[in-house]
């Protein structure tokens, strides 16, 4: 039953992006080169940034194997070129260029599907994609490499799609750049700051109990580096205000937003970006996700771009 319902999902984001593409549809479009378009249109939901970026980061390494082009459509709930720019890559795609054929263009939904999808592309003979995708496909495309070689991957397609719009450098250039280690929680709805796709909220006390024994956690930690500056990030503006209010570990400013908020105000995503940034500035990164916490990756790929160490905490 579960697997139908799942299908029967499934079917309905594909006629929901059916009828977004039937208005565009170009019957003059023939591209000479084949290209994957990865899309974040707000037309279904997408996850969050770093959600985003490991689809963005798989489809890229898909396009490299098979000589495609390839391009990020990226406007919901903002440009994605407000934060990051092309680097090596030009990825840029404009709306008026997104032009559908029915039968030389394809829409691939891979959202949450965790097959590796080079078939898909290598088997269709379509001349465009539009892909939305969140998911990490570099082990599965290279079952032979090890860890290291993967990361290293990343990071290089990281390193070449993407480099630092002006808006998001000057704020990351009034932060410290003192050498650091970083600390990660991801709550989720449990302290009640947000809705997410967990609905669980805790009581007053289990909120409590569970923030004691976070600080336990890293207070453990944090005494094998008695000269290291301390920052603690979370999604948790509760948690946070708590370590403000009650450590000495530091913080970022700002209040956490998840990025599939409609809002497109920009100082109300930077936070995001900013502590992603700074999270892959650090020399050493904690993820900490004990009881029913989320074991997020943010943090995971944050150090993956910084090239730092990266460490979980789970009891």
């Amino acid at each position: 039953m579960k697997l139908i319902r799942k299908q029967i999902a499934r079917f309905y984001k594909h006629l929901v992006l059916l009828k977004y593409y039937s208005k565009k549809i170009d019957f003059s479009s023939k591209p000479k080169k084949t290209k994957i378009i990865i899309c974040f249109d707000g037309n279904l939901p997408h996850g969050g940034l770093v959600d985003r970026l490991k689809g963005i980061i798989s489809l890229y390494e898909i396009s490299k194997i098979l000589d495609f082009e390839f391009k990020i459509f990226f406007t919901h709930p903002f440009e994605l070129t407000n934060f990051l720019e092309p680097n090596l890559v030009d990825w840029i795609i404009k709306e008026e260029e997104l032009k559908y054929n029915v039968f030389t263009s394809k829409i691939v939904y891979l959202i949450n599907d965790f097959t590796a999808p080079l078939h898909i592309f290598e088997r269709s003979k379509a001349k465009t994609f539009f892909v939305y995708c969140n998911v990490d496909y570099l082990a599965g495309l290279y079952p032979t490499k090890n860890e290291s070689e993967i990361k290293a991957i990343w990071k290089n397609n990281y390193s070449n799609l993407f480099k630092t719009s002006n808006y998001l450098q000057e704020k990351l250039n009034v932060l410290s750049s003192e050498s650091r280690i970083a600390f990660h929680t991801r709550f989720t709805t449990l302290m009640g700051d947000f809705s997410d796709s967990t609905k669980k909220i805790l009581s007053e006390k289990e909120k409590f109990d569970l923030t004691q024994k976070v600080i336990k956690a890293i207070n453990n930690r944090t005494s094998q580096y008695p000269d290291k500056v301390i920052y603690v990030f979370s999604d948790s503006d509760f948690f946070l205000n708590y370590v403000r209010t009650n450590t000495s570990y530091k913080t970022l400013a700002g209040v956490p937003k998840h990025i599939e908020n409609n809002n497109s105000d920009l100082d109300y995503h930077s936070k995001t970006f900013l502590d992603f940034y700074y999270l892959a500035g650090s020399e050493l990164v904690f993820l900490v996700a004990i009881d029913q916490m989320y074991y997020s990756s943010f943090s995971k790929y944050a150090a993956i771009i910084g090239e730092g160490e990266f460490k979980s905490i789970t009891n």
